[in-house]
C-alpha cells in the first residue's frame, strides 16, 4: 500500500485545535490525581523535551540526543505529518511525558507484522524519575490506551521496544500487550507488542 492512499491518523487533532488544549483526562484514584493528555507545542515544549533525550536514562532507547536543532526539525516534520502525532501527558499540571503515536501503515513495522489500515503504533518517553511514584507510569499508558480506544477506528495498538529494554517490555506485559515476534528494524532488534481493542 503506498502512504498516500492512507488515510490521516484518526486520533491526530486537526489544525484549529489550541496548543494547551486538554484532549483527554482521568481521574486516577491511585494516585490521587488527574492524567490529561494535550499536543506537543514545540513552542513551550520542546526544550524540556530536548533535556530529557539528552540524559544518561534516555540515551540508549530514544536515541534523539543531539543538538535542539534537531529535536526541532523532527518534531515539526511530525507536526505536519498527518500519520503520526506527538501528545505531552500531564499528572494534575506537571508535564510527565511524552506519547509518539504512527500509523503502522506509514511506519517500516508494515514490513514485520499482519496490520489494518488504521493499526497504529507508539513510543513513550517518561520525565526523569526524580521522585518515584509507583505505578505511574502504567497508570500513564493505561489512560492514553482507554483515549485512543475512545476513537471508533482504533483497532489495535502496537509497540516495538528494543530487545533488550527489560523495563519497557516488563510495562508493556502489565498493561496487557501480548508479544508476538522478534524483528530487525533499521536502527534496532526489537520484540513486537499488541494489544486489541477490549471487547
Amino acid at each position: 500500500m503506498r502512504i498516500h492512499h492512507l488515510s490521516p491518523l484518526f486520533c491526530k487533532p486537526n489544525v484549529f485545535t489550541e496548543k494547551h488544549q486538554i484532549l483527554f483526562k482521568r481521574a486516577h484514584p491511585g494516585l490521587n490525581a488527574n492524567i490529561s493528555f494535550r499536543s506537543l507545542n514545540l513552542q513551550t515544549d520542546l526544550s524540556l523535551i530536548h533535556k530529557w533525550v539528552n540524559m544518561d536514562y534516555s540515551k540508549d532507547y530514544w536515541q534523539m540526543n543531539g543538538h535542539f536543532s534537531q529535536l526541532y526539525a523532527i518534531y515539526q516534520c511530525m507536526e505536519l505529518n498527518p500519520y503520526s502525532h506527538s501528545f505531552i501527558g500531564l499528572l494534575n499540571d506537571d508535564v510527565i511525558c511524552q506519547f509518539d503515536v504512527y500509523s503502522v501503515f506509514a511506519d517500516e513495522l508494515r514490513d514485520h507484522v499482519p496490520c489494518e489500515s488504521h493499526d497504529c503504533g507508539f513510543h513513550l518517553l517518561m520525565a526523569p524519575n526524580d521522585k518515584r511514584i509507583h505505578g505511574l507510569t502504567q497508570a500513564v499508558v493505561e489512560t492514553f490506551l482507554e483515549y485512543f480506544f475512545s476513537f471508533p477506528k482504533a483497532v489495535r495498538m502496537y509497540a516495538e521496544p528494543d530487545m533488550f529494554n527489560l523495563k519497557s517490555i516488563d510495562l508493556l506485559k502489565k498493561c496487557g500487550f501480548t508479544r508476538k515476534k522478534m524483528v530487525r528494524l533499521s536502527y534496532k532488534k526489537a520484540y513486537v507488542y499488541c494489544l486489541e481493542k477490549p471487547k
